[in-house]
C-alpha cells in the first residue's frame, strides 16, 4: 500500500474517487485541475503533488490524468467508499443524506483487504452502490463467481441432509439480513440443511432455525466436496 501519511489522507482519497468517476466511468483521458472540487473550493495544488511525487497522477498543463499505479489505487479506493455506502444502507438503514458522510470516514477502516473482503461476503458481493453506481469486483468477488456455478448454491437447492458452509447472504431487504445475521448466518459458519417441508429447519453450529423458501434462497452455500 502506497504512503501518502504527509498529506491529510481523507483529501487524497477523495481527489482520486473524483478522477475515477471522470476519468474511467465517464471515459475521459484527462481532467482539468479546476474540475477536481474538494470540500468547498478546488483542490489544493499541493495535495496534486503529493500524488504525483507518489507516481499515482500525471500533471502536465493544468490536467489530471491518472497512472496505471493510481488507476489501481483508485479503483480500491472507490471500491472501499461504495461498499461503506452498500453496508450502512442495507444493514443500517441509514439515509442517503447521512450515508455519504459516514461512508467516507468507514472507508478507511476497510484499508485491510481482509475485512474488506468479509463486508464483501457478508453484503452477497454487491455490484452496485446504492446511487447505482458500480462496485468494482475485487478478488473475493471473482472466487465467488468462479465457484457458483459448482460449489456455491441457495440453501433451497441444497439436499435433505447436506452439509456445507454459509458463503453469503444476498437480499435487498435491511429486515432480512440483519435477522438473519442475528441468527449467526455469517460467511464461512458451517450449516446443515435437516428438512425442506413444511420449511427450511437447519442448523448453525449447535443451533436449529426454520425458514421459509423465500429465506432460504437469500442464504447461499459452499456445498462440501464429495469424493468420487
Amino acid at each position: 500500500m502506497i504512503d501518502l501519511s504527509c498529506f491529510a489522507e481523507e483529501v487524497l482519497d477523495e481527489i482520486l474517487e473524483i478522477l475515477w468517476t471522470k476519468l474511467e466511468e465517464a471515459g475521459r483521458e484527462s481532467v482539468p485541475a479546476e474540475e477536481i472540487v474538494v470540500g468547498s473550493g478546488p483542490v489544493h495544488p499541493e495535495a496534486l503533488g503529493v500524488l504525483e511525487k507518489s507516481g499515482l497522477i500525471k500533471v502536465q498543463d493544468g490536467s489530471v490524468k491518472l497512472t496505471s499505479a493510481g488507476f489501481e489505487e483508485a479503483r480500491r479506493t472507490i471500491r472501499r467508499h461504495r461498499l461503506s455506502e452498500r453496508l450502512f444502507y442495507d444493514l443500517f438503514e441509514i439515509s442517503e443524506e447521512q450515508m455519504e458522510n459516514v461512508a467516507c470516514r468507514f472507508e478507511h477502516i476497510l484499508i485491510k483487504p481482509e475485512l474488506e473482503e468479509k463486508i464483501c461476503e457478508l453484503l452477497g458481493h454487491p455490484r452496485f452502490c446504492p446511487h447505482g453506481k458500480a462496485i468494482p469486483a475485487g478478488e473475493c468477488c471473482d472466487r465467488a463467481e468462479g465457484l457458483v456455478d459448482q460449489t456455491v448454491v441457495p440453501m433451497s437447492d441444497l439436499r435433505q441432509g447436506e452439509a456445507g458452509a454459509i458463503a453469503y447472504v444476498q437480499t435487498g431487504d435491511s429486515d432480512k439480513l440483519k435477522k438473519l445475521m442475528a441468527m449467526g448466518i455469517l460467511p464461512g459458519e458451517p450449516v446443515n440443511l435437516e428438512r425442506r417441508f413444511p420449511s427450511f429447519v437447519f442448523t448453525v453450529g449447535r443451533t436449529r432455525y426454520a425458514v421459509d423458501e423465500e429465506m432460504a434462497r437469500a442464504i447461499f452455500v459452499r456445498r462440501l466436496k464429495t469424493s468420487g
